[in-house]
C-alpha cells in the first residue's frame, strides 16, 4: 500500500512541479483505495504546502539543478525529505521507499544520488536548516513571503503559520432540511467531535478531519463542506429588497447553494464561463434538493435585471493556501496584476446587468490589496453611477472598501468582501 500511495503522491507533485494544479491530477489517485487515497493526499498536499522549505534544503544537497527531463526525480526526493522533516516516518523506511520509487519509474541512476541526499540530510538536518533563507524557513516562495510582510506585518506570523497548517474541516447545514442544533445532535450520537461556528449560524466545524461521505446525511443533502468565511456571502445580501439576483462566478456552487437554501424566494441564477464545472454546481443543487437556473456565462453582458449579483472574482487564492497548497508553486507576483485587471473587466460587465439600486457583492479569496480595495478603487474610478457600502458587520478587518478575513489556524480562510450599489 504504502509504495502505490507514494507513487501517486510522487506524480502529483511531479505534475505541479510542472504547472499543473492539484485538481487536474485525479488520474493519480484514481486507481487507489480509500486508505491509499487519503494517504496519497496527505503525503502530496504535504509535500507542496511545505515546498519552499524543502526546495531550500535540495539546493543544498544538489551541486547542480537536475535536468527538467529528470524532474520526478526531484519530487521523490522532495517526498522522502517531507516524511523525514514533518512526518513520523521511520528514517529507514523513507529512505528505502524513495529508492524503491525510482526503480519503478525506471530512473536507475537515481539510486544512489536519492539514497546519498536523503541520509546526508539525516545526519546533519539541524544545520541544513539553519542555512535556509527566511522565506524558505517560512515554507512560503519568495516574492509571497514578501508580499504578506509588506501588506500585512504585524499579521504575518500569524498568516505564515496558518497558510503551512491544514486547514480546519467546515459543514454548512441546509437549512431547508434540518437545523443546526438538531444536525449537531447527530453529530454527536456518531462520536463526531465538533464545535458551531461564531460568525455563521449554518456553520459547524469538525474537530478532526473525517470522510464526508461518512456524515451522517450528507449523501440526503443535510450539509455540505464550505469554510465559514464564505458562508457569510449570503449573510450580506438585503433578502427582502431582493427578487432576482445573480451568481456570476458560481463554480462549484456553495455560494449558490447557500443562498437558496437560507433565501428560497428569490429567482436565482447560477452562472460561470467553465461549463465543465457547472455539472458539479448541479449536482450539488440536487443532492440538496434545491432547484434553480444554471448557465453558462454569456459571450457579452444582458439586461440589468438583477437587483442582487454576487462575484466570487477569479483571484491568486492567496487566502486559502492552506486547502490549496499548490498555489506555492503555481502563482506568481504579476498574476495579482493580470487578475486584478480581470476584475475590474468582469465588475464593468456586471455592471450592465445590474438595476439601479440593486447591489453588487464583490468576493475574493485573496488577502492583497492589488485584488480586492485596488481593484474596487479602479471600477469606481471609472463607473459614476457606482458606490461603495461600509459592510456592517463585526468580523474581519476593516479595509478602504470592505471587510478582510485573514486565515487562521483553527478559524476562517481569508476571503475579501465589498458591497456596490448602484445609482438609481
Amino acid at each position: 500500500m504504502k509504495l502505490t500511495a507514494r507513487l501517486s503522491a510522487v506524480k502529483i507533485v511531479d505534475h505541479v512541479l510542472k504547472g499543473h494544479a492539484t485538481h487536474s491530477a485525479e488520474e493519480f489517485l484514481a486507481p487507489l483505495n480509500t486508505q491509499e487515497r487519503a494517504f496519497a493526499v496527505q503525503l502530496s498536499q504535504g509535500t507542496l504546502s511545505q515546498l519552499p522549505f524543502l526546495q531550500g534544503i535540495v539546493r543544498q544537497l544538489l551541486q547542480t539543478r537536475l535536468k527538467a527531463k529528470e524532474q520526478v526525480v526531484e519530487a521523490i526526493l522532495l517526498v522522502g525529505l517531507y516524511q523525514l522533516s514533518h512526518l513520523r516516518t521511520p528514517d529507514h523506511a523513507a529512505v528505502h521507499e524513495s529508492v524503491q520509487l525510482a526503480k519503478v519509474l525506471k530512473k536507475m541512476w537515481a539510486v544512489k544520488l536519492l539514497n546519498a541526499c536523503l541520509r546526508r540530510f539525516i545526519r546533519e538536518q539541524q544545520a541544513l536548516v539553519a542555512q535556509l533563507e527566511p522565506y524558505e524557513a517560512a515554507a512560503h516562495p519568495e516574492w509571497l513571503f514578501a508580499e504578506i510582510q509588506s501588506q500585512w506585518r504585524d499579521q504575518c506570523a500569524e498568516i505564515i503559520a496558518a497558510n503551512n497548517h491544514v486547514g480546519p474541516l467546515c459543514l454548512r447545514v441546509n437549512r431547508q432540511k434540518i437545523d443546526r442544533l438538531s444536525y449537531s445532535k447527530k453529530l454527536e450520537q456518531e462520536s463526531i467531535k465538533h464545535d458551531c461556528g461564531t460568525l455563521s449560524e449554518d456553520c459547524i466545524r469538525l474537530t478532526n478531519p473525517t470522510p464526508v461521505a461518512s456524515l451522517p446525511g450528507f449523501q440526503e443533502g443535510l450539509v455540505s463542506v464550505q469554510d465559514e468565511a464564505a458562508q457569510l456571502a449570503s449573510t450580506l445580501i438585503d433578502a427582502q429588497r431582493v427578487t432576482i439576483a445573480l451568481d456570476a462566478c458560481a463554480a462549484p456552487g456553495g455560494k449558490s447553494c447557500h443562498l437558496k437554501e437560507r433565501y428560497p424566494h428569490i429567482d436565482l441564477t447560477s452562472r460561470d464561463i467553465d461549463t465543465k464545472r457547472l455539472i458539479k454546481v448541479r449536482e450539488n443543487a440536487d443532492r440538496l434538493g434545491l432547484s434553480f437556473t444554471i448557465e453558462a456565462a454569456p459571450d457579452s453582458p444582458g439586461s440589468a435585471k438583477y437587483d442582487f449579483i454576487l462575484t466570487d472574482a477569479p483571484c491568486s487564492g492567496s487566502g486559502v493556501i492552506r486547502r490549496h497548497p499548490d498555489i506555492k508553486a503555481l502563482r506568481t507576483r504579476e498574476d495579482l496584476m493580470q487578475f486584478h485587471e480581470q476584475q475590474v473587466t468582469i465588475l464593468k460587465n456586471l455592471w450592465m446587468e445590474l438595476k439601479p439600486s440593486g447591489q453588487l457583492l464583490y468576493v475574493t479569496c485573496s488577502i492583497f490589496d492589488q485584488e480586492n480595495d485596488n481593484t474596487i478603487a479602479a471600477f469606481l474610478s471609472t463607473e459614476p453611477s457606482a458606490r461603495y457600502d461600509v459592510l456592517q458587520v463585526n468580523w474581519g478587518e476593516a479595509t478602504r472598501f470592505g471587510r478582510q478575513l485573514l486565515p487562521q489556524i483553527d478559524g476562517t480562510d481569508g476571503l475579501y468582501y465589498a458591497k456596490l450599489s448602484k445609482a438609481e
